[in-house]
């Protein structure tokens, strides 16, 4: 018996996709936010021009644009203006600092750079040059022959570039292709999302959580209600769901344990939960299901370098009383799942490193040669060599036939269903004079995960509190650490490494 299991499924580049959602529905809103409702047909209409557009300025096949935006229906309408002129979309979060996102513009090297009112004004203090939504979408915008065809992209061409936390202290840019997306939803989606789907749109522009609430609605002719604020609290839930008929949600696990503890009626009227980025809590999944028994809910599993979700699994009462947790369960369509122990499959109920192949796998790392032939390989999977993802998690393939997760091999955190390596943040403590440091993950008394600096003294007079806030200047906000403790030297084991047990009890985190 193999530990591989897998389908396959058809292709599509994305905004092909859409197209052919559109003229099935061209009247169905497509994205509804607070200034009002676009219709597929809109949504359309506005792409293309924006592709003319970004034609004219010079955008082809094999182009990467950057966008600093947050969400918005303008914003669905520049990434399909992008992907119909054949380019590829990174999307930067206008959260960021300044540092960061000068840094991941000359990562891209992009000709063009676009951005809305909130990136712009975060541009132009910067002093970078940009194209600025309003005089991209101007009807009197010059354009590149509109009458002349869009260019024909293959699905295996980039649409999306995602950043991941670097675990060499540099952030890696990661290419992945439209097929990664399409797979997901056409054309049959991993899940029923029944007739008419509303999700709420509320996922970080760069987060891949963001591709399954928007394309996951523009390629299943569903609706798109786009969250304005940062946080997503029970009240707005609750108003999406009267105002807007939300019919899905998509939410870390770390949000779900709060709104499952705090206020588990304010999910009353959503058809199903979606749960990823982290392993869920059994109890929450129980409050759930005793609040709101005909509500579905579901685990998704997935590395970004496999885009959203390599595995699902519909989450049952049943699971939440099995000893092993939650299970990340089977392959979504176009996936492959395997389990591999030094280079060779390993037969089930053994443990090994999750490794991804199919459809969904990420083209690799830009500008990242020797990062992406680590991380990308080949096995011998029936004799066949087979191109997957080495995750870095450690899982197995249960008596059923589905996957379970078993934590990391290596230092990689997660935090709020983000990706974290420690390596990043140590090394920006380093770029500001500690000489060395260390970062751990500590929970506070209710249980949740913080992430804790402690960092060899600076030789100037920065204090705990100064290293705190220049961090906020270089990293994003769920990067900065709860906590920074200064220590004239680190404590070492008898191998030179740092004795990080001496050190969280040093400062009273015992486990």
């Amino acid at each position: 018996m193999s530990s591989m299991y897998g389908s396959t499924n058809g292709e599509a580049t994305i905004h092909d996709a859409f197209a052919r959602v559109a003229r099935q529905f061209p009247d169905r809103p497509a994205v509804v936010s607070a200034a009002g409702a676009t219709t597929y047909a809109e949504l359309a209409a506005e792409a293309r021009r924006i592709a003319h557009h970004l034609g004219g300025l010079g955008i082809r096949p094999g182009s990467v644009v950057p966008v600093v935006a947050r969400r918005s229906s303008e914003l669905a309408a520049v990434l399909l203006g992008i992907l119909m002129a054949g380019g590829a979309y990174g999307i930067l979060d206008v959260r960021w600092p300044a540092a960061r996102i000068a840094q991941f513009l000359d990562t891209m090297g992009a000709q063009v750079v676009l951005a809305d009112t909130a990136g712009s004004a975060g541009l132009e203090q910067a002093a970078i040059g940009h194209l600025t939504f309003s005089e991209l979408l101007d009807p009197a915008a010059p354009q590149s022959a509109p009458s002349r065809p869009l260019p024909t992209v293959a699905p295996d061409a980039c649409a999306t570039v995602f950043w991941t936390s670097g675990s060499t202290g540099t952030p890696k840019a990661v290419l992945s292709p439209h097929r990664a997306t399409t797979r997901l939803f056409t054309p049959e989606p991993f899940m029923d999302f029944g007739e008419r789907p509303v999700m709420i749109h509320a996922a970080a522009v760069a987060w891949d959580a963001f591709t399954l609430e928007l394309w996951g609605m523009l390629l299943t002719g569903g609706t798109a209600v786009v969250h304005d604020g940062d946080l997503l609290l029970p009240p707005a839930i609750r108003a999406y769901i009267s105002d807007f008929g939300a019919t899905h949600l998509f939410l870390t696990p770390s949000l779900f344990d709060v709104i499952a503890a705090g206020d588990i009626d304010c999910l009353a009227g959503l058809r199903a939960v979606l749960l990823g980025g982290d392993k869920p809590s059994p109890a929450s999944c129980r409050r759930l299901f005793e609040a709101h028994p005909g509500m579905e809910l579901y685990n998704g599993y997935g590395p970004v370098e496999a885009c959203v979700f390599a595995s699902t699994h519909r989450i049952t009462e049943a699971d939440t009383a099995q000893a092993g947790g939650i299970p990340a369960g089977r392959p979504v369509p176009s996936t492959d799942l395997h389990v591999v122990r030094d280079g060779s499959l390993v037969p089930p109920g053994e443990t090994g490193e999750i490794a991804i192949g199919g459809a969904g796998l990420a083209l690799g790392y830009l500008n990242a040669p020797e990062q992406t032939a680590a991380a990308f390989t080949n096995v011998l999977v029936d004799g066949h060599e087979r191109r997957v993802y080495l995750t870095g998690d450690h899982g197995w393939i249960d008596d059923v036939g589905r996957l379970r997760f078993a934590g990391r091999k290596d230092a990689q955190l997660k935090v709020a269903g983000h990706r974290i390596e420690p390596a990043e943040i140590e090394s920006a403590a380093r770029s500001l004079g500690s000489r060395r440091s260390v970062l751990m993950p500590i929970p506070d008394r209710s249980g949740t995960p913080r992430i804790i600096l402690f960092a060899e003294t600076p030789d100037d007079s920065m204090t705990e509190a100064d290293m705190k806030g220049r961090l906020g200047k270089l990293l994003p906000a769920y990067m900065v650490p709860a906590k920074v403790h200064f220590v004239s030297a680190m404590p070492l084991l008898e191998n030179t490494k740092i004795n990080k047990r001496e050190l969280s009890a040093r400062f009273g985190y015992v486990s």
